[in-house]
Parts: C-alpha cells; sequence; structure tokens
C-alpha cells in the first residue's frame, strides 16, 4: 500500500469528521448529527431499507430503526412497503425533511463564513478546489454495500 495515499485517507476523513464536530451549531435545528446523516444518505441515495440504512452507517438495526422512527415522528421521513418484499420497508425522505436538511446545512454554512472570511484567498482558493477535488472522489464508483 503506498503509505502517502493511506497517510492522506486517514487525514481527509478525520479533518472532514473533525471540521463537522467544530463548526458552531445553531439552536434552529434540534436534530443529532446520527439523524442528519441518515437524512442526508436518504436525499443522496433515495429510498432505502433500514436493513441497508444500518450497514451503510455502520451501526445496528435497532439503532437505525430508532432513529427512523424519531424521524418519521418528526415528520421528516415516509415508509412504505417494500415492492421486492413486503416484509420490509423502504424509508424516504419526504419534502419536509429535504427542508429540514437544507435548513441545517444552510445554518452550517452560515456558521462557518466568518471563520472562512479570516482565511487568505490563496487559501479560500485552495479550499475551493480541495471541495471540488472531493466531490470527484465521491463521484467514482465503489462497491454497492459502502452506500
Amino acid at each position: 500500500m503506498d503509505q502517502d495515499l493511506h497517510g492522506l485517507g486517514e487525514d481527509l476523513v478525520t479533518t472532514a469528521a473533525r471540521v463537522v464536530r467544530w463548526v458552531p451549531k445553531s439552536d434552529h435545528f434540534g436534530l443529532s448529527l446520527a439523524a442528519a446523516r441518515i437524512l442526508a444518505r436518504l436525499n443522496d441515495n433515495g429510498p432505502t431499507r433500514i436493513s441497508d440504512l444500518a450497514t451503510a452507517e455502520r451501526c445496528s438495526q435497532p439503532t437505525i430503526t430508532n432513529h427512523v422512527k424519531r424521524l418519521e415522528a418528526m415528520g421528516l421521513v415516509d415508509r412504505e412497503a417494500d415492492p421486492r418484499d413486503a416484509r420490509a420497508w423502504m424509508i424516504g425522505l419526504n419534502a419536509a425533511g429535504q427542508k429540514e436538511l437544507a435548513a441545517m446545512r444552510d445554518s452550517l454554512g452560515t456558521s462557518l463564513e466568518p471563520y472562512l472570511a479570516r482565511l487568505s484567498r490563496r487559501d479560500l482558493k485552495a479550499l475551493r478546489e480541495g471541495v471540488e477535488t472531493m466531490q470527484r472522489l465521491m463521484a467514482l464508483s465503489r462497491p454497492a454495500d459502502d452506500g
């Protein structure tokens, strides 16, 4: 394994996670980061079975079921029978969930603005290029079970 690429991968994941934890949180939304991740995954991937959400989020099915129940009670997701297997449920993001996710992302972006404003033009350019590179990375094909 290329140690430089390995180190870069570790740094990328660690730094991205730290940024999410570091950004000041607004009082305008009451979602946990885990719930927000589920909404984002449903937004990105469309309706998903609970078992597939659990695998993708690397947690137990009962944990995901509890999150989904809370999100459903909040009116942010809908549950429908899986057309391939009537015993299973498909969880989908509804319009209210999309609105909540957009508001949360907007709030996080607003919270980060004062810190970004303190960076040099050169750093901002590098950061924009880095984000574009990360988006290209995320567009690469991955094994289906990585969600």
